[in-house]
């Protein structure tokens, strides 16, 4: 898997250095933006901005086409029915017939994954996603999957400490944990400038390394809310692209949370 190093700029480190102050500050409740920020704007104008879309972007109801270039493991095309809420994801693919070519249901800690060939769903926790994924079906991962349940909309809740860096063209918004007592960043996500979207993210492992990116382009505006109706994941060798159609956002269910 190709990595490259972590690099963290001035800007950066001097934003550490309020790591306990984010930390203390992050149980206080920020004011919903009404209006779009600036385009200078400041962290917490844009962690409003992205409650406000989140309360919006909720269930997710739409068909998409998996292309799957996994190297050695060969090329794959799917069609897929994607449904989810924030609560779960559900994913059906299926051949040019209507037949099913498998099932994949996921929870906040743990996923089903039911084939043609094994009737019997196989039930897992979600550290175990990844490796499973790669060898049953190629509709990519966790991440890439998560990031499309929430629209495109970073998740920036506690634990995470995001701090923000400024360049010509984007925003950089950095997300770090707290890992043994030492900060590790864990998401680089460059949001363009002009409409605040989410362009690119850049996952990195405990030890610094890039480990996969995203990139989410072509954002529609559906039903009043944005969504990005082509979603590209790179890891190593491996590429996972989803476009979607057909997409909407259904009311919640009786006595589902909104």
């Amino acid at each position: 898997m190709n990595t490259s190093s972590l690099p963290i700029s001035k800007t950066v480190l001097l934003g550490l250095l309020c790591l306990f102050t984010l930390s203390a500050c992050s149980g206080k409740q920020i004011k919903p933006a009404t209006t779009l920020p600036k385009q200078d704007a400041s962290l917490e104008e844009l962690l409003s901005l992205y409650q406000q879309r989140a309360k919006l972007s909720s269930n997710i109801k739409a068909l998409v086409k998996i292309e799957a270039d996994l190297g050695e493991r060969g090329r794959h095309n799917i069609q897929a029915a994607w449904r989810s809420s924030p609560e779960f994801i559900h994913l059906r693919g299926f051949n040019l017939f209507g037949g099913d070519l498998f099932t994949l249901d996921v929870g906040a800690t743990s996923f089903s994954l039911k084939t043609p060939s094994d009737p019997k769903a196989f039930e897992a926790d979600l550290e175990f996603f990844d490796q499973i994924a790669g060898r049953q079906i190629p509709f990519g991962s966790i991440d890439l999957l998560k990031w499309v349940q929430r629209g495109g909309i970073p998740d920036t809740a506690f634990p995470k400490i995001p701090v923000l860096e400024k360049s010509d063209d984007f925003f950089i918004l950095y997300l770090f944990l707290i890992f043994e007592g030492r900060a590790i960043l864990v998401d680089k996500i460059f949001i363009e400038r002009s409409a605040f979207r989410v362009k690119r993210v850049e996952l990195f492992d405990y030890t610094g390394l890039r480990r996969s990116f995203i990139e989410l382009d072509n954002y529609q505006l559906v039903d009043g809310r944005e969504f990005p109706f082509s979603v590209k994941g790179v890891s190593g060798n491996e590429v996972i692209s989803l476009q979607f159609k057909e997409v909407s956002f259904p009311p919640p269910a009786t006595g589902q949370s909104q």
